[in-house]
């Protein structure tokens, strides 16, 4: 058992989350094909659908870092396959319930995933109603909604809460990105998760708005742009906020070229958010590094700042591949 977690522990984090994404769509695929054994075709269909997003958005090289389907998507196709698989299969079906909930948790409060949480809490217990088993109709509506009740208290849809939540991890509670004060602890993780990279991204811009009096327009750019990279970012790669247009990414076990095409692929990202919004003065700033240690992170994190500031005059940007040892 010891040597399984050991391999388990040794694997690149990248690698192990895909790992994980794709043993999801092997059983998808599984359930899909017994749901077509046993006629249950649009159940089939439901799974496949959901196999697929979870492929496509599984950061396979083929299909880029950046979920091609949005969340809203793929709360719409695990609501679908819960439904089904409770209409075609009855009580055995509905168990899917539970798990569907605690996924549409991870979804994230921002991508309005309420409604599709509410409607399996309604309807999974009605389809079961409907076929006659009231009483498992009524224990599955009794305890999901205590599930669905503490999902919502957890998530933070009580800004009080939410906001303790945050401030006890170490982090801003505007962006949700990790504070300053908690890079200073983790800087001291360096040795042992190296080589670590590093991103600077600094949404160049937002000062000139504060200053013209659109703090407002600055506030809710800086929030979408965390909003938008959190979700890029495994557990082991941190977002924290540096100051007002400044944020940093720490990617452990990352060389600098690796940092490198994620920062390329953040500012494409940021570039079209901002172009949405119309915020031509907006721009991005991007500088990558890495680090071996935590006496060179200094160093490292001024290389970044050096390449965001090239790129502000117009001079060529900095070396991608960029290491502080």
């Amino acid at each position: 058992m010891n040597n399984f977690l050991n391999v388990f522990g040794r694997l690149p984090p990248r690698r192990l989350e895909l790992i994980i994404r794709l043993s999801c769509v092997v059983m998808l695929a599984a359930f899909a094909v017994k749901g077509a054994v046993f006629a249950h075709w649009g159940l089939m269909v439901a799974l496949i659908v959901l196999a697929t997003i979870l492929l496509v958005n599984s950061g396979v090289k083929i299909f880029g870092r950046i979920p091609v389907v949005p969340l809203s998507g793929v709360a719409a196709a695990i609501t679908m396959a819960v439904l089904l698989s409770t209409a075609y299969l009855g009580v055995p079906g509905a168990i899917w319930l539970f798990p569907a909930l605690v996924g549409l948790r991870f979804l994230g409060a921002e991508t309005q995933t309420g409604p599709a949480r509410l409607g399996l809490v309604i309807l999974v217990p009605m389809i079961v109603l409907y076929q006659g088993d009231v009483g498992n109709a009524a224990r599955l509506f009794g305890a999901s909604t205590i599930s669905a009740l503490y999902l919502w208290l957890a998530e933070g849809e009580m800004l009080s809460l939410r906001s303790k939540l945050d401030q006890d991890q170490g982090r801003d509670v505007q962006t949700r990105a990790f504070t300053r004060a908690r890079l200073e602890r983790d800087i001291q993780q360096i040795q042992k998760l190296a080589p670590v990279g590093l991103i600077l991204i600094r949404v160049d811009g937002l000062m000139a708005l504060r200053e013209r009096g659109q703090a407002y327009h600055a506030d809710q750019i800086l929030t979408g742009a965390a909003a938008g990279i959190i979700p890029m970012l495994s557990a082991r790669e941190r977002l924290y906020r540096l100051g007002g247009e400044d944020f940093l990414i720490s990617l452990a076990g990352w060389r600098s070229y690796e940092s490198y095409e994620l920062g390329e692929q953040i500012r494409k990202m940021l570039v079209r958010y901002i172009s949405d919004l119309g915020s031509e003065e907006v721009a991005i700033r991007i500088g990558v590094s890495e680090v071996m240690e935590p006496e060179a992170f200094d160093a490292a994190l001024d290389l970044t700042y050096a390449q965001v500031k090239s790129e502000r005059t117009g001079a060529a940007p900095g070396s991608p591949a960029v290491s502080v040892s």
